[in-house]
């Protein structure tokens, strides 16, 4: 869902200048070629993707502190692999131990890229994010899997939700939108219920968005700071900095929440998933419709009293993106 805020920016003008005014071939194509990187099974592609996310955790810790050097400390990494999150946990502390959820390899996933050591402190379960159980009560549809044994509630420290919908995947395609987003839709609220299940109290939570100016990605960091003690934004410049993605970081899962709060939301999620993986005129599912996410907050809000968090927030997301555009249409205006 596209649908975006009443949002005065300058920041955001001149980059929705930038993004929308003189695209050409050079960067369609480019963003093609980070999609296949993201994508793509080839083994070289997949250990190139692999690295470039153990940057981006990496620069997010650095700027955050979001994984103990030494401590009990355990994640849960959602759409892991290749393994590039997972891999830097577990390197930086040695006391870390992890589990994981992706998608199998026969499905158009990733390959898992750990080495045994890492996978003596790591589960990885194999599945669909978006084919669990995730509705407040079961669903008598059989392709529906009970969440991996190792995901229980209230268990892990750090949560990582990082998962995209891949084009290789069956029933996927870059020339469908309709297929790829409604997957999209569906697997961002599948990881919602998960991780804001899974993580405990004073825990912290990293999730992946696109363009903070998107109402259904406002609503999101507002729901980060209803159920989290300290919330901040990070564009990491090794990877998305061409890109509308960024990352939401979440510390304090809980803290302070009045009791019921995070109940309500998940009520609130799972129905939804119910609608997005059932609804429709088939009943084969929907995509998002702009008031599906009003019951964390409205519009009215949004443009009003959070106006200026919101901004303060995304001031930085927009500059990034602005000056990264500017130097990489820099390089291809002078053959680069």
């Amino acid at each position: 869902m596209q649908e975006v805020l009443n949002v005065r920016s300058k920041q955001l003008r001149k980059l929705n200048q930038l993004r929308y005014v003189g695209q050409g071939a050079a960067d369609k194509a480019h963003v093609e070629y980070q999609r296949k990187q993201a994508d793509s099974q080839n083994p070289e592609r997949v250990q190139g993707w692999f690295k470039s996310m153990q940057s981006v955790i990496e620069e997010i810790d650095q700027m955050m502190k979001v994984v103990p050097e030494r401590s009990r400390f355990r994640f849960l990494d959602l759409g892991c692999c290749p393994g590039g999150f997972t891999s830097y946990i577990l390197d930086k502390n040695p006391d870390a131990r992890g589990a994981g959820i992706s998608l199998p390899v026969e499905s158009g996933g990733h390959a898992c890229m750990l080495d045994e050591e890492h996978l003596q402190r790591f589960d990885l379960y194999w599945g669909d994010l978006t084919r669990y159980q995730l509705g407040a009560v079961a669903i008598a549809d059989p392709t529906l899997a009970d969440l991996p044994p190792g995901v229980t509630p209230d268990s892990f420290d750090l949560v990582l939700i990082d998962g995209h919908p891949l084009r290789t995947a069956p029933g996927s395609n870059a020339h469908l939108p309709p297929e790829l987003h409604l997957l999209g839709d569906r697997l961002l609220i599948s990881q919602l219920i998960i991780g804001l299940t899974a993580a405990t109290l004073g825990g912290t939570i990293i999730l992946k968005a696109s363009k903070p100016e998107r109402r259904i990605t406002s609503q999101l960091i507002y729901l980060f700071d209803q159920l989290c003690a300290w919330v901040h934004t990070w564009k990491p410049t090794c990877v998305h900095a061409t890109q509308a993605t960024f990352y939401v970081v979440g510390k304090g899962f809980g803290v302070g929440v009045p009791l019921g709060v995070r109940d309500y939301v998940l009520q609130g999620l799972m129905d939804l998933w119910v609608l997005l993986s059932y609804g429709g005129k088939n009943g084969e599912g929907r995509r998002f419709l702009p008031n599906d996410l009003d019951f964390i907050v409205g519009t009215e809000t949004l443009e009003g009293s959070y106006a200026a968090r919101l901004q303060g927030l995304s001031e930085h997301i927009w500059n990034v993106h602005r000056q990264s555009l500017e130097g990489w249409r820099r390089a291809q205006a002078s053959g680069f």
